[in-house]
């Protein structure tokens, strides 16, 4: 079991910043999740200049979201520039050897929900093709929730499209929890497919990435439930950039994890 570290919590300035936690750390497989940002020009400055920092963790990278529609018509201005993103994404994978790039098939408000889930089937083979290039292991994620009113596939659908799918899977526990999913369920139901997960905890409803000790989320019962189906998939700790100032929650939340699956 490998636990990871986004750097979703962090500014692109203070990206650095990560490995004072990780450094702290009290666990041989620790890693990060670079949540990539290449819409920031200082994002790759910052990567570049800790390139040998960061090659000596376990690293997964979190695809390319900001100013990125995956769901958009292929060949679109909106989807060229996503797909670009992306492919820097896929470099980057090959540099870090990275052990996985989350995809969302979504990120924008549902507008046509037919048309978007085949946009973003197709663009998805596209993109699979291309990452072949680089073996990369591109991940489905279950992005969205229903309070943003981007919920592209409810329960049911999303498990369907991740068994159709090649790709391997991704469930982000936060988003499952926010929309009501059954997370024992789904996880029964995609256990071959599932590698990772993102941990982040909520209100029920709203997906604001709080610490998994700090919502209505009970997180040792999805523990045990990752200990019965996945116990080897990997562990993201997600969480909000107000959490850049609150690091040592990180580590004891990773003690108390590692505390329950032992």
């Amino acid at each position: 079991m490998n636990i990871y570290i986004s750097t979703n919590m962090f500014k692109v300035n203070q990206l650095e910043e990560v490995f004072d936690i990780v450094e702290n750390i009290q666990y041989e497989n620790i890693g990060i999740e670079l949540f990539t940002e290449f819409h920031n020009h200082e994002f790759m400055n910052v990567v570049n200049k800790n390139m040998d920092r960061l090659k000596k963790y376990k690293i997964s990278l979190h695809g390319p979201y900001y100013k990125t529609e995956h769901s958009a018509q292929n060949g679109s201005d909106t989807y060229n520039k996503s797909k670009e993103y992306f492919i820097d994404a896929l470099k980057l994978s090959k540099e870090l050897n990275s052990s996985y790039i989350v995809y969302h098939h979504n990120n924008c408000k549902i507008h046509d929900k037919e048309k978007m889930i085949n946009n973003s089937k197709i663009n998805l083979e596209e993109l699979n093709e291309l990452g072949k290039y680089y073996n990369a292991n591109i991940v489905i994620e279950n992005a969205g929730v229903i309070s943003n009113q981007n919920m592209l596939f409810d329960q049911d659908e999303f498990i369907q499209i991740c068994k159709e799918s090649d790709n391997n899977v991704l469930i982000d526990i936060g988003h499952a929890f926010a929309n009501g999913w059954d997370i024992e369920y789904v996880i029964r139901e995609l256990k071959d497919k599932i590698v990772s997960y993102h941990l982040h905890n909520n209100d029920g409803k709203k997906d604001s990435h709080e610490s998994i000790c700090a919502g209505k989320l009970n997180i040792e019962e999805f523990l045990e439930i990752y200990k019965k189906y996945t116990n080897k998939a990997d562990l993201v700790l997600e969480y909000s950039k107000e959490y850049s100032e609150k690091r040592n929650i990180l580590i004891e939340d990773i003690d108390y994890m590692k505390s329950i699956i032992k």
